[in-house]
């Protein structure tokens, strides 16, 4: 992780916030995991969280960052900012400018193909990305175990995913859902 925040007022609460949360530092020498910036392009080649509430916050995502959140970012959300965006993940608050309903999603490069999944398999898809096992997700949906657990298969073979967690991660690169 690495800081790169000229406003010397929110360099120092963002790092106050860091220095209480031991492990989440990186020692100096290893490659950051995940850069904190205020402001954008980011002058690294590690995933950038950019601390915005400016309405260009939103096309600095579409443009590479890997999150925004608001300056005044409380320590939970921060931390959980930067696991998101260690693992691959793009982050932006609900009602940021432009991550509407109506805004295109953040940064998939291909655009999301609404053919791809069937409507339930849209459903078993939102389940799956709360964390549903095939008991529950049949059970909310109505339908047998193993047609709950045939829509899981499916759906990860058409995301070409390893499992239950890759198959989200698969579907949250290409715009299919948002968490």
């Amino acid at each position: 992780m690495a800081l790169h925040i000229d406003d010397a007022a929110l360099l120092d609460r963002i790092a106050t916030i860091l220095a209480d949360e031991a492990d989440i530092g990186t020692p100096h020498h290893a490659r950051p995991d995940v850069m904190i910036t205020d402001h954008w392009p980011s002058p690294g080649p590690a995933p950038a969280i950019l601390l915005s509430d400016t309405p260009d916050g939103a096309s600095a995502i579409r443009a590479g960052a890997a999150g925004l959140l608001p300056p005044d970012v409380d320590a939970p959300d921060l931390q959980l900012a930067m696991e998101a965006v260690s693992r691959g993940f793009v982050i932006m608050p609900r009602g940021a400018a432009g991550s509407g309903r109506d805004a295109a999603p953040p940064v998939p490069s291909d655009p999301p193909r609404d053919d791809l999944l069937t409507a339930r398999e849209l459903e078993v898809l939102r389940l799956l990305a709360e964390g549903a096992s095939n008991k529950l997700i049949a059970r909310r949906l109505g339908i047998s175990f193993h047609t709950a657990k045939f829509h899981v298969a499916s759906i990860a073979a058409k995301l070409d995913a390893t499992g239950r967690t890759d198959a989200v991660a698969q579907a949250v690169r290409l715009g299919l859902i948002l968490l």
